[in-house]
């Protein structure tokens, strides 16, 4: 019986020289930001989590990569592979891995069932909860389950939800609000199998910023088990055997999606949850809600409407053309001041003037620093108010003047070109131009 014997003891270096483990790690990864549990201590004993190589974050795009890490840290006995819920535009630095709100494009919705592996039958039936109120939402072909270990993770593919949906209300918060809204649905079964079983299982919300999730056929950090995948079709099938790393049973299709299948769950959930919190005070996940006091809770956790003051701080008016805008990834630091945002509308209009980026991803620009970055900023209420409406007048422009010469003129009848990060040799060369 596998469960008597799961406990470290296998030779890890042997199991990584598998094309195929590698192979499903790396397409897990690829475009995530990568940790790697080792065997190492620190000097206080606590396990070494290794995120970053010569000051870069970790990655990894190829199989070969794999490689690459475990002879580039086999000093410290690297064993457990994890990759972020989160899928970013560049990983070229620590500031890009940091960029939560601007640098990443997509998360992967996740639903940690906190378990031990000796309860893994009540584990299935919480699983089954989860993904029988998912396709309850009209999402069913998008979803896998891992066995992470000693509990599961059930994941809805990122491309699921639609490039449209992320640009409205953020990666973030989507991630957030959609795992939230089912937890609350299936409360009162896990309350259920934990009372049948006699356990303690806890279905967990943990779409944080820095979130890391293992990756597929990756090894646990203490168990001899590998994290396997199945879906839905094989829920009633499985045996803790399959994770048995000599001779695992692994569903590769965790690949599979349908593009835009939880775009409706995705909005649902938004309008009843909202926004990704600071700072959430949850109930214990096995706790039920009484009705009465979820709607009080939502008050809590939705900011209230604040009017825009009459005499306004950031006017349309006074938006003009940068010829040199910074990145649109990275370029401002919304957390140093309102001003920043203020300037972001700028860049953007600025870098579709020049032709830089195409219609499409200028709105989605427009949309992301709206919901998914200025309302969770320091501001006064009022300037994350104005700044908001300033941002919808841009859109409303946009989508009146369309072509990127028209929106050039527009915001040059504001004034001349901003100089703040224009060379002065190409100040005077934009001046030439007739």
């Amino acid at each position: 019986m596998l469960l008597e014997g799961i406990l470290m003891g296998l030779d890890v270096e042997k199991y990584y020289e598998s094309e195929l483990v590698r192979r499903e790690i790396a397409d897990f990864c690829r475009n995530r930001w990568v940790a790697v549990h080792c065997e190492a201590k620190k000097g206080d004993g606590r396990p070494l989590l290794v995120r970053y190589d010569r000051g870069k974050p970790l990655t990894i795009s190829y199989p070969e990569d794999v490689k690459k890490i475990l002879r580039r840290f086999s000093g410290l006995k690297p064993r457990t592979f994890y990759a972020s819920a989160s899928l970013y535009s560049r990983l070229a630095s620590k500031e890009d891995a940091l960029n939560y709100y601007e640098n990443v494009y997509a998360r992967t919705p996740t639903w940690d069932i906190d378990s031990r592996p000796e309860w893994w039958r009540a584990t299935i039936k919480v699983v089954e909860a989860i993904v029988g109120a998912l396709k309850d939402e009209g999402v069913s072909e998008s979803v896998y389950v891992k066995w992470s270990g000693r509990g599961a993770h059930v994941h809805v593919h990122e491309d699921a939800i639609s490039s449209e949906l992320y640009g409205k209300f953020g990666p973030m918060n989507v991630a957030y609000c959609i795992v939230d809204y089912i937890i609350r649905k299936i409360k009162p079964t896990i309350l259920k199998v934990n009372l049948d079983f006699k356990v303690e299982i806890k279905v967990e919300n943990l779409m944080d910023p820095q979130r890391v999730f293992t990756a597929p056929l990756s090894l646990h950090k203490q168990l001899d088990v590998a994290c396997i995948v199945f879906k839905p079709s094989q829920i009633s099938e499985f045996d803790f055997e399959w994770t048995d790393p000599t001779r695992f049973k692994h569903n590769h299709e965790w690949r599979s999606y349908v593009e835009g299948e939880a775009d409706k769950l995705a909005r649902k959930a938004f309008k009843i949850i909202g926004p990704y919190p600071r700072e959430v005070k949850r109930e214990a996940p096995q706790t039920l809600i009484p009705a009465e006091n979820i709607q009080k809770k939502l008050e809590l956790l939705i900011p209230k409407k604040v009017e825009v003051p009459a005499i306004r701080k950031f006017k349309l008016e006074e938006l003009r053309f940068n010829p040199n805008p910074p990145p649109l990834s990275g370029g401002r630091k919304f957390s140093k001041s309102s001003r920043e945002a203020f300037l972001k509308v700028e860049d953007i209009l600025s870098h579709y003037a020049q032709g830089n980026i195409d219609f499409e991803h200028t709105i989605k620009a427009l949309n992301y620093a709206k919901n998914a970055i200025i309302p969770f900023q320091n501001y006064k209420p009022e300037d994350i108010a104005e700044l908001i409406k300033l941002y919808d007048e841009a859109q409303k422009i946009l989508f009146n003047l369309k072509s990127p010469k028209k929106v050039k003129e527009w915001l040059l009848s504001h004034g001349p070109p901003r100089r703040e990060h224009a060379k002065l040799d190409e100040f005077f060369k934009f001046k030439g131009e007739k």
